[in-house]
């Protein structure tokens, strides 16, 4: 499975975020993140794109990510058999739901990635972060882009190693482009029209799964290892 793989890009989504170049680098990032943890949901489409560690085409999904400060988070790939992902801190439950096995894996809330967790229940946290933001351009699909490149441990990641860039979309005030990468591989995040709503919906952060479907124990730490080696169940 590949869920964890993009569980960790669901957190760069909502942790780092772009402005304009009228105020200093780690201003700017704070500015955007204040928007994000202060609404009452984070909506947006979603592209993936991962480099293939022998050269080949890179691979493209397209999904969709719903954040409630303070309540969850949701992540739903368009992909055909694509999973569902979703954690909840007021009904506990992390869950992982897989068409193509016809099965809903299950977690207690606290079991869910730390950062994840983190993100959902001290949202406001992220304000107070030392993000040491650098001003960098880079090239993106042929287009050079304005953006940031952050240290990583202000997104909470424990692995020094992995390179965090963030670029805002041609209005300068909301996060467009993520970029992420390590001695392995590397991830291209771009949002599609993300929008601040002005009020939450509950029901955005039910999993799709139906009725009765069959349901097993979800083991984070199995999926991550999984999902790193491209591998599924």
């Amino acid at each position: 499975m590949k869920t964890l793989r993009f569980a960790f890009s669901i957190a760069l989504v909502a942790a780092a975020v772009a402005a304009g170049a009228d105020t200093n680098p780690d201003g700017a990032v704070r500015a955007m993140v204040a928007k994000l943890v202060t609404a009452p949901e984070v909506v947006s489409g979603v592209i993936i794109e991962r480099s293939d560690p022998f050269g080949g085409t890179p691979d493209r999904e397209r999904g969709r990510v719903w954040y409630i400060p303070g309540r969850g988070l949701r992540y739903r790939s368009s992909r055909p058999g694509g999973q569902d992902v979703v954690i909840d801190r007021e009904r506990g439950v992390f869950l992982v739901y897989s068409p193509s096995e016809k099965t809903l894996y299950r977690a207690p809330f606290q079991r869910a990635p730390a950062r994840l967790r983190k993100m959902i229940q001290e949202p406001d946290r992220l304000l107070a972060s030392d993000f040491r933001a650098v001003v960098d351009t880079r090239p993106v699909h042929g287009a050079s882009r304005a953006g940031y490149r952050l240290r990583s441990v202000a997104l909470g990641d424990s692995i020094p190693e992995v390179s965090t860039w963030i670029a805002s979309g041609a209005s300068g005030d909301l996060l467009r482009w993520i970029a992420f990468a390590s001695q392995d591989d590397s991830v291209l995040i771009e949002l599609q029209g993300l929008a601040l709503r002005k009020s939450a919906k509950a029901s955005d952060l039910v999993v799709s799964a139906p009725a009765g479907i069959h349901e097993e124990p979800l083991d984070p730490h199995e999926l991550f290892e999984k999902g790193r080696s491209g591998e599924s169940r």
